[in-house]
């Protein structure tokens, strides 16, 4: 399955490499923008869904309160709850849901840049494997591992983005003792970056978020654990995939705000709607008085 998704990434990814000169660098900014733009009507909704899940917030509250010795009873009225207005408790793990498997295929991706988007041969990949391993055979492990070694050695993709720094270079390797394959410390810059944005993304995506008991304890730990696991992948595995979670988080801070700005006009309209109504009322009353 993975490596499906990964093969459709990677052929998304070759045709943006093929239109903008073969610019590694570029095709990954674009396919990230692309993927955020795709999502966002998802996005949209899945908010919209947590907006009506923090206007139930108090009535979860007292149910929680008052039925705190009896889970059974509990979980029949917390169900009711979310039943009665149509809202989902699972609402918000939509988009995780379809992002993760992404990331997956996209660590693979980033490892074999010439399987999934180069598209070259096998038989060259493996050709080349044995020259830089100087073996006569080599297996499918191997042409796998040293995939990115050998697209860097040989030029088969270029992946400079400039200041020395190279998209299939692992910023751990920058601590290596040879210094034959040790890495610029530049390449740490990814990885720290990765895990400043990541937080700015949830502080700025939590600001308004009003979350029942369940989700606030939920949010605590993903608040947590993923910042340090984007900065950890960003870390271990090639900047490429570091510098597509990073333009991600960045993305997500823009798209966050807009979508702010959207739910705080449609919410405006609501209130000048209604008291529009109200007025007319008042007015309608009035004449009546008069009438009389």
């Amino acid at each position: 399955m993975i490596d499906f998704i990964s093969g459709l990434l990677g052929s998304i990814i070759r045709v943006i490499f093929n239109v903008f000169g073969h610019n590694y660098f570029v095709a990954l900014l674009i396919f990230t923008l692309l993927t955020k733009l795709l999502l966002f009507p998802l996005m949209l909704k899945q908010l919209k869904s947590t907006a009506s899940i923090q206007k139930i917030a108090p009535e979860d509250k007292k149910l929680r309160e008052k039925y705190k010795d009896n889970p059974q009873k509990l979980n029949e009225e917390l169900t009711k709850l979310y039943t009665e207005n149509k809202i989902s408790p699972l609402g918000g793990c939509l988009i995780p849901l379809i992002q993760i498997p992404i990331i997956f295929a996209m660590f693979w991706v980033v490892k074999q840049p010439l399987t999934y988007i180069v598209q070259t041969d096998p038989a060259v990949i493996e050709s080349y494997t044995q020259e830089y391993l100087g073996k006569e055979e080599v297996t499918e492990a191997e042409m796998k591992e040293y995939e990115i070694a050998i697209a860097k050695k040989y030029n088969l993709l270029d992946m400079n983005i400039g200041l020395g720094l190279n998209l299939g270079d692992t910023p751990k390797d920058a601590f290596l003792q040879d210094e034959n394959n040790r890495v610029s410390k530049l390449t740490l810059i990814i990885p720290l970056l990765t895990l400043v944005f990541a937080i700015i993304s949830n502080k700025v995506s939590q600001r308004k978020m009003q979350m029942t008991e369940d989700q606030a304890e939920m949010q605590k730990s993903m608040n947590l654990v993923m910042p340090l696991l984007s900065t950890y992948i960003a870390f271990a595995w090639p900047i490429a995939l570091g510098v597509y979670w990073l333009f991600g988080s960045v993305l997500g801070i823009i798209q966050q705000l807009v979508i702010d700005k959207i739910m705080e006009k449609e919410s405006g309209v609501i209130e000048v709607k209604g008291k529009k109504k109200k007025d007319k009322v008042l007015f309608l009353g009035k004449g009546d008085n008069n009438n009389d």
